[in-house]
Parts: structure tokens; sequence; C-alpha cells
């Protein structure tokens, strides 16, 4: 690590979630003080607050909030609303949706306290607006690289592809744009091609016999059984989802079910449009196991016959074959990585909640890998010669005159190559971690906040611990 690399790192999130940010630092090992975090909604902020509770703040409302008020960080992180920029909002304006305020409530933040480096995650329907919102960043006085990142990339069982925008300072950019956007195209390539085999889904889900599991097949099986008395009652006119299933049969070219595929009836599926889907994607898939959305329809379920799952989202039913049920709602948690055995959960997140938690929230490694790729792009001697406020030491850095001073030139390339290499921490260090006090060379060159001890994590009467069998556990930390 350089001379000027923070030790902790001061880190900062909005739209925070479960907290992925703190989760994925935790798992590397890498000092930090969590100083705060924000979500309008109720459950991202129990489990913030009973897990990864920020040392000055949470704010119920980024949109109503003192920029000026809000702690300086070093590395801030934020996935604000995607609903402007999904697939699934037809008509939208974009970034004239009333949600998309919440990404100019960002963009305020970095221009009131200047962080060093952000690093934003959104829905890749944020194409259609990609120039103008790099460009809004980019006057901010940032330079900004945007690298798209998948978890069944990097040999995850679940597909999650999303848009991340890297945004260096650019007083303390350690490189031109084009070079910082070669980086990280390589850097996430190799990352790729090391991934190895792909995780099966049962290493990242629950065993059968698990309490959960045996809790959610039981109420399943008694929402199957009165459907079932009923004779899968349906809607009385013919729904119009009958017209996509003929459409779809057209595909089948007379397939034979699998043998051992499991049937709507093994599913525990009540749903009429959804038992009809199951038996016509079981054809599909040719004897291999399968994965689909039961949720949506039959030409919009995400199945899939390769072993992973698609996109969660909080209204997903996941139906697995080779798991023989659907996927639970903690399961949604556990898929992008969560240490789900070390986490608490405060006895109102259930079911709903767990499942709106698991269908918005980002991939802890994915994160990972996103925080080893933006430390590398900052210039941290040369930020620790600027002060945290950057609006007199820095000021002459803001939009105009950043393209005079911040960019290095390509010769200057060569000699930062190494440097590069040397600012990816190890990902392989303890998932549990103290931020470390202020080293005496810190205090002495006066650059960062004198750090605290980090908060303690205990639990209330209201909380309980959700604890996996030691088989799973061991699966989880992988």
């Amino acid at each position: 690590m350089p001379v000027g690399f923070p030790h902790p790192l001061l880190v900062g999130t909005d739209c925070s979630g479960l907290e992925a940010t703190i989760f994925a630092l935790r798992a590397m090992g890498l000092p930090h003080r969590h100083l705060f975090s924000s979500d309008i909604a109720s459950a991202p902020k129990a489990m913030i607050l009973a897990n990864a509770k920020p040392e000055k703040a949470f704010y119920d409302d980024i949109l109503v909030r003192r920029h000026e008020d809000t702690p300086w960080v070093q590395l801030y992180i934020t996935g604000f609303s995607c609903k402007p920029f999904s697939s699934l909002h037809h008509g939208t304006k974009l970034l004239r949706e009333k949600e998309a305020q919440v990404f100019f409530a960002t963009v305020r933040y970095l221009k009131t306290k200047r962080p060093l480096l952000f690093i934003f995650e959104n829905v890749l329907g944020m194409r259609r607006c990609l120039k103008k919102v790099m460009r809004i960043l980019r006057e901010a006085g940032y330079v900004v690289v945007v690298q798209v990142m998948d978890p069944a990339q990097l040999a995850e069982p679940v597909h999650r592809p999303r848009l991340y925008l890297f945004g260096v300072r650019a007083d303390v950019a350690i490189a031109t744009t084009a070079a910082l956007e070669k980086f990280v195209q390589e850097t996430w390539k190799a990352l790729m091609a090391s991934a190895g085999p792909v995780a099966s889904i049962s290493q990242r889900t629950l065993p059968g016999n698990h309490p959960e599991v045996l809790r959610f097949l039981c109420e399943q099986k008694e929402k199957f059984i009165k459907a079932k008395a009923k004779a899968f009652p349906g809607q009385k006119a013919e729904p119009k989802w009958t017209e996509r299933h003929r459409c779809f049969s057209s595909k089948l070219h007379g397939k034979p079910p699998g043998s051992t595929m499991p049937s709507a009836d093994d599913m525990l599926l009540a749903n009429p449009r959804q038992r009809d889907a199951w038996e016509k994607l079981v054809r599909l898939g040719g004897g291999k196991h399968i994965v689909a959305d039961m949720s949506q329809n039959i030409d919009r379920s995400g199945f899939r016959a390769d072993g992973s799952l698609p996109t969660i989202t909080p209204g997903s039913v996941l139906a697995s074959s080779l798991l023989r049920r659907t996927i639970v709602p903690i399961e949604k948690v556990m898929l992008h990585a969560f240490p789900v055995h070390r986490m608490v959960f405060p006895s109102e997140i259930r079911g709903r909640e767990l499942e709106s938690l698991g269908g918005n929230t980002m991939h802890v490694q994915v994160v990972a890998v996103a925080i080893c790729i933006g430390l590398a792009l900052v210039d941290w001697d040369l930020a620790a010669k600027c002060t945290a406020n950057v609006s007199t030491q820095c000021q002459s850095l803001l939009p105009g005159s950043a393209s005079k001073q911040a960019l290095r030139t390509t010769a200057q390339l060569a000699s930062g190559s190494k440097a590069l290499k040397r600012k990816l921490p190890s990902s392989s260090r303890s998932q549990q971690i103290r931020a470390a006090p202020p080293t005496v060379q810190q205090k002495k060159n006066n650059v960062f906040r004198e750090a605290g001890p980090t908060q303690g994590q205990g639990s209330s009467s209201k909380e309980e611990r959700f604890r996996p069998s030691q088989e799973q556990t061991k699966d989880s930390n992988t």
C-alpha cells in the first residue's frame, strides 16, 4: 500500500439496503470507518442498525438531508433507485421521473463534500441515458468509467448484470480516463478468466432439512392442498396467459416431459398459470435441471437450464428442479453472498421483507471486486496531500480547471502501472474486522479524522440469529 493509503478508510453509503458495501469490506479484512447510511424503507433501516450501524448518522431520506452536515468520506457507494431506468417501467421519462431525484441528490453530495472515490450501481436500462449521466458526473469534477459486472461471471450461480460507475475525483485520479477504462476492463476480464467452475445452487442455499425450508414448505403445502380441493380454480373467463402458453407450446416440438423432473404437484405450485408454465418449461429443458421465475409470464420467466438463477427480484418466485422446490425468502439474501449465519434478523424482518431485501441488494462479492478496482484508480499519495476540506486546498480542481491539472500524462502511466497492482487489497483475509485506530504517521500528517472504535453488534430481545447447519456455514463462506 502507498504511504497515503488511509487506515482506516472512511466510508459512506446511500440507498444502503442490506449494506453489501460494509459486508464486502469486512470480508476483505479492509480496515474502515462506516460513517453514514441511508434508506427510506423501514426493513433496510432495521437490518442496518442491527448489523452495520453507521458511526455518525443514519438518514431516512436523502432528498431532505443537508449535505453540508453529512460526513465527508473517501469512499462513497450507492445503488440509487432503479425504477426510472428499469425495462419493466414502460413509458419511463428516465431522468425526468420523480424517483430520479435520488440520483441528483447523490450528485449534490458529490459536489458538496467531494469524496475521493464513488461507486454507483444500477440496472442495464440506465444505458438509455448513460451519456447524460456520465456528463453530469464529469461536470461535478470526476473522472468516470463504467463497467458491466455480473456475479455469474465470477462463477456464482445467480445472474445480476449491473452497470457499475467508478468516479475518481479529478485531482487524485492516477491516470487518464482512457487508461482507467482499459485498466477496469482488463481487470474484470482477468477475474472472469480465473473464476473457475460455476458453484451449484445447492452450495448457496439451505439444506432441505433446515427449519426455515421445512417451515416454508409447510406453508406452501397448506396453500396447495386448499387449491387442489377446489380443482385449482382460475379466473371465470379465459385468462390472458392461456394464449401466451399456447404460442409457447410450439417451441416444444413434441419433447416428452423428463421422467426425473419434478411435476407441478411436486413443486407445490397452486397457481394455474404457474402450474401450466412449469410443465411446459420442464419439457423445454429436455431433461436438464431448470430454474424459472414463476411470477412472470412464460415468455418472461428468465428460464435457465445451465444451473444458474435468473436475476432475483423482490417478487420473484424462483422454482428449481434441482432443489425440487421454490427458493425460500432468506435464500434470496444468501444467494447474494451475505453471511446470514453471522447476521442478526430483527423479529419484524420475515417473509416479504426478506424477499424485498434480497431482491433489491447488490451482490457482496461483486461489490468487493468493485471496491478493489475503485481503490486502484486513486493516487493515494497525492490524495494524502489534500485535506478533507477540498473547498480550500483543492478548489482550483473543480470543473473547468480539472482538465488542466488533474489527469496524468501517458509518460507517467509507465511509472504508475506498478502502483495500480499494489493497490488491490487481498480478498483472502478474515471476514470479521474492527476499524484500526489511526497510525502515528496519519496523526502527524493531519490528513484523516481521528478514528474511534467501531460499534458493537449486540442483539436485543426482539432479535434472533439465523444459524444454518455446519455444512451450510462452510458453503456460505466460499
